[in-house]
């Protein structure tokens, strides 16, 4: 069986829609679980008139949109579990192709594609989502956040085992929670849209206000987080492991809008700095953060003995300045010093994808 958690909050424009779609699965083994988040407008009323046993209603006093979904968890009795949005759709045969991709026992959950649509239902784009190893989770979330469309996925319930929401996190609580999913169990991607994924104004996501933005990032800063950056040797204090992650972790949030957690965690590692190699790789850094390109390359290529890292960062300083063919000579000798870096291969990507993107499915080029 599926639970499906719906939390809503002044939604009766569009919640109705979302729990039809539910209700018209192909899969019919599942309990909906809609929590009524103390909602003031007529969201009640509309919940209120489907009649339909798998339904379980709840209504509570308004607890943000983390603890309306913590409430649906604790109620949850199906093997596995879903969150859908009040303002979205799941296509019909949702939750019968992401189960498909639970077959296997080391898949912990599955997710697909999006279609975002509008106020009107209409389409205007696509989200096409990723699968990642466990390992490289962290170092993704810290320079783009999730590689998952959130929504979307269908988890193994020894998978959330147990994992509530951080109900302080306002904006992004979602993508904290998965982080701490996925750095311990494989995905399944389905490279289809499945969900329809709506766009208002009225979405939580809106919000403006900064540390409500980036509180589910910066709760993620401490050094025992840090060690998720794999590449990285925290098996070799010699290597000073931890002035080189608070390094690596600030220019990913440099290039995230949030400058005031890359200077501070520059700040922590100058007291680490030990000899003139790593004060030339601080140095190196910063220029990546003040996009200070050129002088990254020339601190970069006058360390005398390069490790992956380093080579990596000057593949990318060279990358920003459009030099194509010297940024890959270096991410491909990053790959050489160490051949399960994440980041030069995702860097050899993006620039494969900037000289021209091809997609095996040229069902698209039909209708330009």
């Amino acid at each position: 069986m599926i639970s499906v958690v719906l939390a809503v909050y002044n939604n009766e424009k569009f919640i109705g829609d979302a729990i039809e779609s539910i209700l018209n699965q192909t899969f019919t083994d599942f309990e909906l679980i809609i929590i009524n988040d103390g909602s003031t407008d007529g969201t009640d009323e509309v919940i209120q008139s489907f009649n339909d046993p798998r339904i379980r209603y709840v209504k509570q006093e308004n607890k943000g949109v983390a603890g309306a979904k913590n409430a649906g968890l604790k109620l949850a009795q199906g093997d596995y579990i879903t969150i859908h949005d009040s303002d979205d759709i799941s296509l019909p045969n949702r939750f019968e192709r992401m189960l498909k991709g639970l077959e296997s026992s080391d898949i912990g959950f599955t997710h697909c594609d999006m279609l975002l649509i509008n106020e009107k239902g209409q389409p205007f784009g696509y989200w096409q989502s990723n699968n990642i190893f466990p390992e490289s989770m962290y170092s993704f979330f810290l320079n783009i956040g999730t590689p998952f469309n959130n929504p979307t996925i269908l988890f193994k319930k020894e998978a959330v085992n147990g994992l509530l929401f951080d109900e302080s996190v306002k904006v992004g609580s979602d993508t904290d929670h998965v982080l701490q999913i996925a750095r311990e169990w494989k995905s399944y991607h389905i490279p289809e849209p499945l969900y329809l994924y709506r766009r208002h104004q009225t979405n939580v996501t809106n919000n403006k206000d900064y540390e409500v933005l980036t509180k589910h990032v910066k709760k993620h800063l401490n050094e025992e987080e840090l060690k998720w950056i794999t590449e990285v040797n925290w098996q070799a204090p010699e290597e000073n492991p931890l002035f080189k992650a608070k390094l690596i972790a600030g220019v990913a949030l440099s290039r995230r809008w949030m400058l005031d957690e890359a200077i501070y965690l520059f700040r922590e590692a100058i007291p680490l700095i030990n000899n003139k190699q790593e004060r030339d790789f601080f140095e190196g850094m910063k220029g990546l953060v003040e996009k200070d390109y050129q002088r990254s390359i020339n601190i970069f290529t006058n360390i005398p003995e390069k490790d992956h890292i380093i080579e990596n960062y000057l593949g990318e300083a060279l990358l920003s300045l459009k030099k194509y063919d010297e940024a890959f000579l270096h991410f491909r000798q990053a790959l050489s010093l160490h051949p399960n870096y994440n980041e030069p291969l995702q860097n050899i990507r993006a620039l494969g994808l900037l000289k021209g993107q091809h997609s095996i499915d040229r069902r698209v080029n039909r209708y330009k």
